[in-house]
C-alpha cells in the first residue's frame, strides 16, 4: 500500500471568525456556485449586519450551500 501525497488542508489553514460588530463594512458579498465573491442581491432591510462575517484579503470563504 503506497502512502498518499495529499496533505490535510486543516494543517495549513485556521478558522477566522471576525464579525461586523461595529457595522464598519457595508458592502455585502456572497459566494457564487463558481466559488467567487459576487454582489449580493439579498434584501437586507431589517437585517442585523453585525452578525455577518468579514473576509479580508488573503482569506477565503466556504459556502456550504454552494459546495
Amino acid at each position: 500500500m503506497s502512502k498518499s501525497n495529499y496533505k490535510r488542508l486543516g494543517d495549513y489553514i485556521r478558522l477566522v471568525d471576525v464579525r461586523n460588530k461595529g457595522l464598519k463594512v457595508t458592502k455585502l458579498l456572497g459566494v457564487s456556485i463558481s466559488k467567487t465573491f459576487i454582489s449580493s442581491i439579498a434584501n437586507t432591510i431589517g437585517t442585523d449586519m453585525s452578525t455577518y462575517k468579514i473576509v479580508k484579503p488573503m482569506q477565503f470563504a466556504y459556502g456550504t450551500v454552494t459546495s
